[in-house]
């Protein structure tokens, strides 16, 4: 993958791309201070973490993808089309926008919130980080809003996150459970 930093071996722009966004992860909530909870945050959230590195930082991608999930034995979800990206996401952060999270129990809040989180990730908008953009996202999110999100739980759980998600997110059968149990452990934790 094209990079700023001109690194050609797999392994060491994977170990730079841990190590960057490692230290920008930590210190993204002094960047977010009164930052509006909207599409251009977002996307504004994967530059921050990601434009070290890429020139692509913070643009949708243009292209479908499909991964190969290893908790699905190899089988891609569905992610989002193209054409379609900016649109999702804005309507996902509009629906997180309407809820009044005051107003609401954590027993009915935890699931809601999380739903969206999952909605979100499974659009994939962005080439890579898209499990960090979004997590990193959804914490800064919920401080806004009044029941902080244990970040550092999150990310030092990040493959658990990730899988939990993808599984979230299968058309046929999700298993719900496992992402709804450490989005409640990371909201219960504070």
């Amino acid at each position: 993958m094209q990079n700023k930093l001109g690194i050609t071996d797999k392994n060491l722009l994977e170990k730079a791309e841990a190590d960057i966004t490692y230290l920008k992860l930590l210190d993204i909530d002094a960047w977010f201070e009164k930052k509006l909870l909207n599409y251009e945050t977002f996307l504004e959230v994967h530059k921050y973490i990601f434009g070290d590195l890429y020139e692509w930082a913070g643009r949708i991608r243009t292209i479908d993808i499909y991964k190969e999930e290893a908790v699905l034995g190899g089988v891609s979800l569905t992610y989002g089309e193209t054409s379609l990206i900016q649109l999702q996401i804005e309507t996902i952060i509009d629906d997180l926008n309407q809820v009044e999270w005051s107003n609401i129990s954590l027993e009915d809040m935890i699931p809601l919130f999380s739903d969206l989180i999952a909605r979100l990730w499974l659009i994939h908008p962005f080439r890579e980080g898209n499990t960090r953009t979004v997590m990193r996202f959804a914490g800064l999110f919920a401080n806004a809003k009044g029941f902080p999100l244990n970040s550092k739980l999150l990310r030092d759980h990040a493959n658990y996150v990730r899988n939990s998600l993808v599984l979230y997110c299968v058309d046929e059968a999700p298993e719900k459970e496992h992402f709804l149990q450490i989005m409640t452990d990371a909201i219960n934790d504070f």
